[in-house]
This record gives structure tokens, C-alpha cells and sequence, in this order.
């Protein structure tokens, strides 16, 4: 009741308020409207008044070119002539096309028309009587000419040619008389052509005056047409004026009329803030005491995310301890003879300690699935192996509430694949678990099909029981965090309701599908469809595999840094094994005393230890001079800490098994180059894996072939680069050129070779201590020059 007495004033007053800034704002916009497009008009050209004024200056240029032209005769003058005349034309049509509303301008505007073609034409006939002139001139310069040549030839004399006689007649008769000359007179000819000229000159002064007569007449029209013309354009000037004058007055007015809205609108404004302002005091004296809860509340939320965090982080550390001591101990067990019953019973302890393992590394870490950084970790694997593991561990629990547990498998037998094999484990284990704590009797049945799809294995399962079923409008929540149906079982069997939420993460995360089918007292069917790669049988998993002594752990000694005593008798019994010396260590103060006193090839750190923890103990033994390689052993879900990272060559995450450990140590120890030369140790430590070259050649041995030269030419390449950058101290573009080689380095699966490259690239991206930079580039030089022999001699081996 109390809500809704404040609402109801609240929302009249936001009404009145929207009101009058509406009307306010209307008012005003109507105003500025007004003045905006007076001042636009204000500003725009007046076309009209600038057509005509253009016109008679085109007007004016024809006059000067026809004057040019007839006193020069040079035709550039006529050829001007002719594209301003086409210009006015152009004009005449834009004048003729604006429509003036005012009916005296559209007179005025008609006139300008009529009397600019008029004076076109004037001058038109002006120039024709220009060409009739110079015909008549060229006639009489013909005349002219003529007679010139009669007065410049003088008088011809011709003489009659003499008789013409034979040999003898001129020999023996007499002397022949020379022939007198005859003169040809031109005196009468040079009188007609000065009569002719004369009569000619008479002829054409009588037409000059006649053409003078007309042009005279022309020009006064030419003169009249021009001032009537000026007397227009001077109208259309002055009703500019007066249409500007009027304009200027209308836009004062308007002017007057918004400051008088305008003050109107600012006093509404002001009364409308003030309002605002009383209301906002009245109730932010009331919000202070609700912020004042909220802030309570903030706090003691905050506080309590903070102790579940380190609730969380405790118990997963304090649980992966033991775990780890189980995982590693049932390992080192199965290596031993034993009878059959016993050797069973130790594979489903190991089997079992390692999927709790998976559980706590999950669902205690439930925010890395929330912020999707779950990891796959894929693997070669056998169906036929997966499987049963899966029954060994569920049978157990099917035995002891008397139901039947069967596993139908539809595919052939020793099927090989490639994926994240615990994940699909974690799946399976956790929907057959989830089964059989809901069924009482009857059965829990597996069955697994395949089919291949697009260069993959399609793996379907069917997880189906004869339980108590899930009602139908609770199909759609059981893949939600935290829900759990509200059931007798349930409520007897526990939980936390994120086995399904995991279920349906990790179904998404492998890339597959998973739904469910299900009927109350009738039983539960789940759906489960995976897509994975073929595997390669000859790389299967080794699980009980005893591996002997590291070569780079032959004749040297090993400190064992950890506080808890599991895992030192782990780690003792496989060195036991291996017949390498060692050491042991309960906190980072004994591993830092140790290590002054002894030279230590490999140091295995606890990170969290009493005293002094593993992180501060490995920066302290790193800066006392001490050669020996760290690998950190940590228990942490999140062991993605910078700071850890750093301090350390490499880390090893609990739990792990033998095979981990003998990788990490082969790929973290550094073997001295003396070594490298008398012994093919190399050959362990930096076999390449060429499993994902393979799958992304779809197994063509050309593309591998084409890979690994060209892998072998771009590491020389880029590490006689890093040496260049190295001498120039240009750490920027090393931890570039080292970023570039891990991604080939990452597809051969050569892990200490690419852990060296990325230590490499972050301490280029530091810069700070370029004596670990130069170490650090000498070491993967030997590395990738071990690298290039292994691959070097596979060419030989496989491609010759």
C-alpha cells in the first residue's frame, strides 16, 4: 500500500513534467523553425537577378567580338563569337525554366528574353553586313591589282623572223636584210581598266554609304535594346532590395517572438528542476538507510565468496594430496607381479583414484567451467580398453544393490581413436553412476554404437535404466547447476547437482550432443553423440609402463621438496627404481639449504609448503647461482599463476603417473653438449611426434616430407635471426621471431623444445635480464640443432 501511494504521485508529476517540456519544446521548435528558414532564405542567391546579369554581360562580349572581328578579321574572334551565342542560349532556356510567383518579376524576366535575342539578332546583321562588305573589297582589290601589272609591263618589240634558205643559197646569193621590229601599245588598255575602277570606286562608296546607313540604324537599335536592358536589370536589383528589406523585418519579428518563448521555456525549466530537485532530496534521505543495508549486504556477500574460494582452493589442495599418493602408489603396484585377483583389484583402485582425481580437478573448480577453461588433453585410446575400465568401475555398485549392469558394443573390435579420453570417461562414469543410484532393480544397460562422418568416428551412446524415471517438466532443468529432483532417493543419496551440469559442459565441450528420454516408475534413456578422430594403434597409451633410468638423470643426484609424506615415498620409490640418487626436503628453507650445499641436477618443488613455500624457495636457489632444473608439483586447479610460472623451468600437476614424469624430466634437464656428442640421448628427448602433421595430411607421406623441409628451413632461419635481434639487444622482435617457431615446434609434440621457446618469448617480452635471454637462446639452439638431427635422419629412414 505504501509502494503504491508513492508510485501514484510519482508518475503524475513525471506526466505533467513530460507535458511541459513537450509543449515548451514544440513552441520553441516552431520558432527556431521559422527563423532558420528566414535566414536561409536570407542567404540563398536571388538565381534570377544572377542569370540576367550574366546574360547581359554574354551580351556584352558578342558586342566586343563582332568589333574585334570586323576591324581584324582574325576568326579566333569569330569563333568566341559563335560559343557565346551558344552560351546565351543555354541561358535563355534556365531563365525561361524559373517560375517566378511574383507576376511583375516574371515581366520583367519575359523582357530580358525578348530584348537580349533582339539585340542577337542586331548584331547577327551587323556581322553579315561585315561579310557582304568584304566581298566587295576583294573585288575591287582584283581591279587593283590588274591595273598594277598593266602600268608595271612596258611596251613589247617583236621582230619578223628572217626567210629561211638551203646551204648553197646562203653560200652563193646575197646578204639577207635584217627583219624590222613591231611595237605592241598597252595605252588604251590602261585607259579602260582606270575607267572600270573608277566606276568601281563610285559603286562601292555608294554601297559603303548605304552600309553605313543600315549599320548606323542598327546600332541605335543595339544602343536601345542595352539601355532597356539596364532598366530591367536595374528593377530587378531594386525589388532584391526590397524583398531583403522585408525579410530582415519578418526574422526581427521572429526573433522577438523566440526570446519571449524562450524565456517562458527556461522559467518552465527552472520550475521543473527545481521539483526535480525536492523530490530527489526526499528520497535520497530515504535510500541512505537502504544503501547503508545494501553496502552490509555487499560486504558479507563478498566476504562469503571469498571464504568459499578458499574453502574450495584448501580442500582441493588437501584432496589432491592424498589422491595423488593413491594414484601414484597403485601405479608403482601394478608394475609388481601379482595373482590376477589382486592385479584386478589394483586396476580398479588406480582406475578409481584417477577419476576422482578428474571429479576434484572438476567439479572443484566449477568456475573454470563456468568461464569455459577446461582444457581437452586428446590421446590415442581404445574403445574396447575405455570401456572396460567403465565396467570395472560401475560393477561394483551394480553388485551391491543386486542389478544387472551390461555393456553392448556394436563396433569392431580393437577400434582405435583420438580424443580426450578422461573427459569421455567422465561422462560415461557419471551418467551409469547417476543410473545406477536411481534404479533399485532391474538393469543399467551401455550400449555403444559408431559410424563414420566426414573423415571422423561418430561414437553414440545410450545410457538407459529401469529406475524411478524424471517427470516431464523436470526434463528441461536437470542439465542446470545446482538442481536436484525433489525425491526420497535424493534426498537419501545426496549430492550437489552438478553431475549433469558437467555432463552437459563437458558433452558441449567435446563438440557432441546429449539429450534424454525419460518415463515416471518406467526408467531413464540418455542420449549421448561424440565425434572423434581415428587413432593410431601403434601410439596407444601405456598406462603401467616401467621406464628406465633417464639418461639425463644417470650419475647425478635429485632434490624432493614437499611437505607432505605421500608424496615424497612416491616420488622415492620411482627414483628408488630408476637407482638415482636424491634428497629430500620438508619446506623452501631445507630445499634452499640443500641446494647451497649439494649440486642438484633436477629439484622437484612442493608450491605450497609451510616455512617457506616452493615459489620463493625456486627464485632464491635461482639466484644463489644454482644450475639445477625446478619443476614445480602442483596441487592448485589453477596453475596458470605468472608469478609461479616464472619462477620455475616447468611444472608437473598432481596427480600424475610415472609416464608424465619421465617426459617432464627428459624434456626440463638440460643434457651437456659433451653428452649430446657420445650419446644419442637426443634421440629420446626430442623425438618429434608427427601424429597431427599426419592427420592434417590425411596420411599423404608428400606433405609430411614438404613439412619437415620446410620446418628445417625456416628454424635456421629464424634462429640466425634471434642471434642478429640478440646482438642489437632488440627483444621485441625475438619474442616475435620465438612466437613464430613455437606454433611448427607445438605440431611435432616436442614439449621441452616449444616449454624452451615460449621461456624464451616470455623473457624477450621482459627485457629486463638479457644474461637469461642469452642462456636461454643458447639452450634452444642446442635443442632445435638436436630437433633438426631427429628429423634429419626420419628423412633418411622414411623418405629416401
Amino acid at each position: 500500500m505504501q509502494r503504491i501511494k508513492i508510485e501514484i504521485p510519482v508518475i503524475l508529476l513525471t506526466i505533467v513534467i513530460i507535458s511541459l517540456l513537450g509543449l515548451s519544446g514544440n513552441f520553441v521548435y516552431k520558432s527556431l523553425s521559422e527563423i532558420v528558414n528566414s535566414m536561409l532564405s536570407e542567404s540563398k542567391p536571388d538565381n534570377t537577378l544572377i542569370l540576367v546579369k550574366d546574360v547581359a554581360l554574354d551580351l556584352n562580349e558578342t558586342e566586343s567580338m563582332v568589333r574585334l572581328y570586323s576591324l581584324s578579321n582574325d576568326n579566333d574572334y569569330l569563333d568566341n563569337y559563335r560559343s557565346v551565342n551558344e552560351s546565351l542560349e543555354t541561358k535563355f532556356a534556365e531563365l525561361q525554366s524559373i517560375y517566378n510567383p511574383d507576376s511583375s518579376r516574371q515581366m520583367l524576366v519575359d523582357s530580358v528574353l525578348i530584348l537580349a535575342r533582339q539585340k542577337v539578332v542586331v548584331w547577327e546583321k551587323i556581322l553579315n553586313l561585315h561579310f557582304s562588305r568584304g566581298n566587295e573589297h576583294e573585288a575591287f582589290n582584283q581591279y587593283v591589282e590588274t591595273l598594277d601589272t598593266v602600268l608595271t609591263v612596258q611596251d613589247t618589240i617583236h621582230f619578223e623572223e628572217p626567210e629561211k634558205r638551203g646551204f648553197f643559197k646562203r653560200l652563193l646569193g646575197k646578204k639577207q636584210e635584217p627583219p624590222e621590229p613591231i611595237i605592241v601599245d598597252r595605252t588604251v588598255e590602261k585607259q579602260r581598266l582606270q575607267q572600270e575602277i573608277e566606276t568601281l570606286e563610285n559603286e562601292l562608296k555608294q554601297r559603303n554609304q548605304r552600309m553605313s546607313s543600315a549599320e548606323a540604324v542598327y546600332m541605335r537599335k543595339n544602343f536601345e535594346i542595352s539601355e532597356n536592358l539596364s532598366e530591367i536589370i536595374t528593377a530587378l536589383e531594386r525589388q532584391e532590395e526590397e524583398s531583403f528589406l522585408q525579410q530582415s523585418q519578418e526574422a526581427e519579428l521572429l526573433a522577438n517572438e523566440t526570446y519571449e518563448r524562450l524565456s517562458y521555456f527556461a522559467l518552465s525549466v527552472f520550475l521543473l528542476l527545481l521539483l526535480v530537485l525536492i523530490l530527489f532530496f526526499r528520497d535520497l534521505r530515504k535510500s541512505r538507510s537502504h544503501q547503508k543495508v545494501l553496502k552490509k549486504a555487499k560486504i558479507h556477500a563478498e566476504n562469503l565468496a571469498r571464504t568459499k574460494e578458499l574453502f574450495v582452493a584448501t580442500v582441493s589442495h588437501e584432496m589432491r594430496t592424498p589422491v595423488n599418493a593413491i594414484y601414484g602408489l597403485s601405479e608403482q603396484l601394478l608394475q609388481k607381479q601379482h595373482d590376477e585377483k589382486t592385479q584386478e583389484d589394483l586396476r580398479v583402485i588406480f582406475d578409481s583414484t584417477k577419476h576422482l582425481a578428474e571429479l576434484v580437478n572438476d567439479t572443484f573448480d566449477f568456475s573454470r567451467l563456468e568461464k569455459q577453461n577446461i582444457q581437452l588433453i586428446p590421446v590415442h585410446f581404445s574403445l574396447d580398453d575405455l570401456l572396460h575400465k567403465i565396467e570395472l568401475y560401475n560393477k561394483p555398485s551394480a553388485e551391491a544393490k543386486n542389478i544387472s549392469f551390461k555393456i553392448e558394443n556394436d563396433v569392431e573390435n580393437e577400434l582405435v581413436l583420438f580424443g580426450d579420453e578422461g573427459r569421455l570417461k567422465q561422462i560415461l562414469n557419471n551418467l551409469i553412476t547417476n543410473a545406477l543410484k536411481f534404479t533399485d532393480e532391474g538393469e543399467v544397460k551401455l550400449a555403444v554404437t559408431a559410424k563414420e562422418q566426414k573423415k571422423q568416428i561418430l561414437l553414440d551412446f545410450e545410457i538407459s535404466d529401469t529406475g524411478i524415471g524424471i517427470p516431464k517438466e523436470s526434463q528441461d532443468k536437470i542439465f542446470d547447476d545446482f538442481v536436484q529432483l525433489d525425491t526420497d532417493i535424493n534426498k537419501k543419496a545426496g549430492g550437489t547437482g552438478l553431475g549433469l551440469y558437467i555432463v552437459k559442459k563437458l558433452v558441449d565441450l567435446l563438440g557432441g550432443k546429449i539429450s534424454v528420454e525419460s518415463e515416471v516408475d518406467k526408467g531413464t534413456h540418455f542420449y549421448v553423440s561424440v565425434p572423434l578422430q581415428k587413432g593410431d594403434s601403434e601410439k596407444l597409451q601405456q598406462t603401467f609402463k616401467s621406464f628406465d633410468t633417464p639418461e639425463v638423470l644417470k650419475g647425478k643426484a635429485v632434490l624432493i621438496v614437499d611437505d607432505e609424506a605421500f608424496n615424497r615415498h612416491l616420488l622415492k620409490s620411482i627414483f628408488t627404481k630408476w637407482k638415482v640418487d636424491f634428497d629430500e626436503a620438508e619446506n623452501g628453507r631445507e630445499a634452499v639449504e640443500l641446494a647451497a650445499q649439494h649440486n642438484y641436477a633436477l629439484i622437484l618443488m612442493d608450491i605450497r609448503m609451510p616455512v617457506m613455500n616452493g615459489t620463493e624457495a625456486a627464485r632464491a636457489i635461482t639466484q644463489s647461482g644454482h644450475k639445477a632444473r625446478i619443476i614445480s608439483l602442483s596441487a592448485n586447479s589453477d596453475s596458470a599463476n605468472p608469478d609461479e610460472k616464472s619462477a620455475f623451468d616447468s611444472s608437473l600437476k598432481k596427480p600424475f603417473d610415472e609416464a608424465a614424469l619421465y617426459n617432464i624430466i627428459c624434456n626440463t634437464v638440460e643434457v651437456k653438449p659433451a653428452q649430446e656428442k657420445t650419446k644419442p640421448a637426443t634421440t629420446l628427448i626430442y623425438r618429434p611426434d608427427l601424429s597431427e602433421l599426419k592427420r592434417m595430411g590425411n596420411g599423404d607421406p608428400k606433405f609430411l616430407k614438404e613439412m619437415i623441409d620446410l620446418f628445417l628451413k625456416t628454424s635456421a632461419a629464424s634462429m640466425q635471426s634471434i642471434d642478429e635481434n640478440l646482438e642489437s639487444k632488440n627483444y621485441d622482435a625475438i619474442a616475435e621471431l620465438a612466437h613464430k617457431l613455437a606454433s611448427p615446434v607445438k605440431y611435432m609434440n616436442v614439449t621441452g623444445v616449444y616449454n624452451t621457446i615460449k621461456e624464451l618469448e616470455r623473457l624477450a617480452k621482459e627485457g629486463s635480464d638479457s644474461t637469461n635471454i642469452e642462456e636461454k637462446t643458447t639452450q634452444l639452439h642446442h635443442e632445435i640443432e638436436a630437433l633438426k638431427k631427429e628429423l634429419e635422419a626420419l628423412l633418411n629412414e622414411k623418405f629416401e
